[in-house]
Formats: structure tokens, C-alpha cells, sequence
């Protein structure tokens, strides 16, 4: 995908997460409307801009190449395909964009957004390539280094195999001077997580062998680290006991959820033990209620925006009792 192209996936994959979370928006320039079909959003074309020289077919371009690609999604009970986005305006002299997102598309990232804040989203939007940002969204959260051939680096990132080649042999310097070092200056100076690089060789033993790939090496950065999502990160690592053996058993056992749809959620969960006099009643009746008429249950994403929905009214009663006692 293009620069832009991936600039309006993460701000759908933004407010799929705020939706979540019931974070609700609170001006006039950005609406989402969840339709019988559709997710229709509209935002202003400066939430994927960060470049002033880019023009109205630049916009075009990217919503038009947007529209045209597949979503692939496959799990033990079912596969899907259907576009990213399938309908999108752009408005002259407004500078207001509408996408449409199919309900499928919307259910998946809404999942997968669970455990999205793991890096910090305008981060990755300021970044100026879609290469730096590829690289940024692989390396925020990895800890173990990993290779790529040099075929694997160039179909990951969208480079032709024939571009950085010569004579029928890859140009190691002009990758390295052109993507891996321009990516990891841009990281460097302003992300939490940039990395290292180290040549592979065909024979590891002669410094002058053909170079067949790169090992990269994730680098954490603290100083750019939002100071929000460090407490969520320190939240992380309580463990899933600490909670409540009861409540993680059921929310395995009888709502679907496994160990790493659970992890992202410790800090509401541990809410929701603290604040409900009745945690168990409580999620005995979400479950209940997760059923449609149309028979269609409900995904896990619903299962969490209900939970801290109950979490909130509890917060804001909890509130209203304390100004009653002074």
C-alpha cells in the first residue's frame, strides 16, 4: 500500500479502537454511523496529510487503489473476502473525506485493535514512507530479532524484484543507502522503536560473500515512549491470576476468548473485579445478551466495549455516592 493508503487503515483501525473503548467524538468535522451493512466515517483529509505538497489527486489516487484491494480473513469458523473500503467521497474545498466499511471488515479490525496501542498511532502516522512505516508497525512491540532474505524484504515492502539490480545481481549498497538506512534515520529521531541491521551471507564465514539477506534487531527507545501507554504497558505484565481465576475461567470458557485476546483487557478486567459488586452476574448477563435476534452472536470486541461500558456506570455511581457522603 501506498503512504496514504495505509494512513486511512489505521485511522479506520483508530476509530474502530475509540469505538471500543467509548471514546465518543466530540466535534463536528468527524461522525462515524454504524449502518445495517456499512460503517460510514467521515474525517477531514489532514487526519492522513502530513505533507502540505500532496493535492486533491494525490487523495484520489490513494482512495481509488484503496477501494480496488481484498481483505483476506480466515479463522476455524470462517473465511472471508470483501474490500477495504467499499465506497469513498472526497469533497472539493470541504476537505472532508466519507469511506464506507463493510460490517465484516469493521468486526475483524475491531478485534484486532484489542491489542493496537501497543505503539503510539500518530507516531506512525507522521512518518513520511510507507516503508518507514511498515517498519515502524513490525519492529513496535518485537523483541527477538528476525531475518529476511533479501526477496522477503523487497515482496514485504513492495519493491519490484528487478529495482536495487544490476547485471542480474542485487545492489546490497543501493538498498542499504536508498531504504534500510533512510527508514531507520527516520525511526531513530522520532519513534519508540526503531532497529539494528546486520548483513547475512551466503558462506557467514567470509566477510566477502555474496550478502542473501538482513537480520534485524528491534530497538527500544524510552524517550519517545507516550507515557500513557507505558502504564498500560506496566499493565501488561501483571499476570492474568492476579485478576481473577473465576473470571478469566468463564470469559475462556464460555465466552471465547483465549489468553492473548484477554492480556491487552488486564486493566479493565481488574476494574471490573474491584468495581461490580457482582463480576460473574455481571458478565453471566453480557453473555445473554450476546446473542442477536437474527441468531448471530455477537465477537469478543462486543464482549469488551459491554464490559466497560458496565465498568463506567459503576465508576460514575461509585461518584455520585461519594459527593452524597460529603
Amino acid at each position: 500500500m501506498s503512504i496514504l493508503e495505509q494512513r486511512v487503515v489505521l485511522r479506520i483501525m483508530e476509530y474502530a479502537s475509540n469505538h471500543l473503548k467509548g471514546i465518543k467524538l466530540k466535534d463536528h468535522l468527524h461522525k462515524i454511523d454504524l449502518g445495517l451493512f456499512n460503517v460510514t466515517i467521515t474525517m477531514p483529509a489532514s487526519d492522513v496529510l502530513f505533507n502540505t505538497k500532496m493535492k486533491h489527486h494525490d487523495i484520489e489516487k490513494a482512495l481509488y487503489a484503496l477501494r480496488s484491494r481484498s481483505f483476506e480473513y480466515k479463522d476455524e469458523n470462517r473465511y472471508t473476502v470483501c474490500g477495504f473500503i467499499n465506497n469513498a467521497t472526497y469533497v472539493y474545498r470541504s476537505g472532508m473525506i466519507t469511506v464506507e466499511v463493510d460490517n465484516r471488515i469493521w468486526d475483524v479490525l475491531s478485534d484486532f485493535s484489542l491489542g493496537f496501542k501497543r505503539f503510539e498511532l500518530n507516531k506512525a502516522l507522521a512518518l513520511p514512507t510507507s516503508s518507514a512505516l511498515q517498519f515502524y508497525m513490525i519492529m513496535s512491540g518485537q523483541e527477538r530479532p528476525f531475518r529476511l532474505s533479501i526477496a522477503e524484504l523487497k515482496g514485504w515492502l513492495g519493491i519490484p524484484v528487478e529495482k536495487y539490480r544490476k547485471d542480474g545481481k542485487d545492489r546490497i549498497d543501493h538498498l542499504e543507502e536508498r531504504v534500510l538506512r533512510p527508514v531507520k534515520r527516520m525511526l531513530d529521531e522520532t519513534c519508540p522503536y526503531t532497529f539494528t541491521y546486520e548483513k547475512l551471507r551466503e558462506n557467514p564465514n567470509n566477510c566477502k560473500s555474496p550478502v542473501v539477506g538482513f537480520e534485524l534487531m528491534p530497538v527500544y527507545q524510552e524517550k519517545f515512549r507516550d507515557q500513557e501507554l507505558e502504564r498500560v504497558h506496566l499493565t501488561a505484565k501483571v499476570s492474568l491470576g492476579f485478576i481473577s481465576p473465576q473470571v478469566t475461567n468463564y470469559m475462556k470458557q464460555q465466552m471465547g476468548f483465549d489468553r492473548n485476546s484477554l492480556s491487552p483487557h488486564k486493566e479493565l478486567l481488574i476494574k471490573a473485579v474491584k468495581l461490580l459488586p457482582d463480576v460473574l452476574g455481571t458478565l453471566e448477563d453480557i453473555q445473554g445478551r450476546r446473542r442477536k435476534k437474527s441468531g448471530e452472536v455477537m465477537g469478543i470486541g462486543w464482549v469488551i466495549q459491554a464490559i466497560r461500558g458496565e465498568v463506567e456506570k459503576a465508576e460514575k455511581d461509585s461518584k455520585k455516592s461519594a459527593k452524597k457522603d460529603e
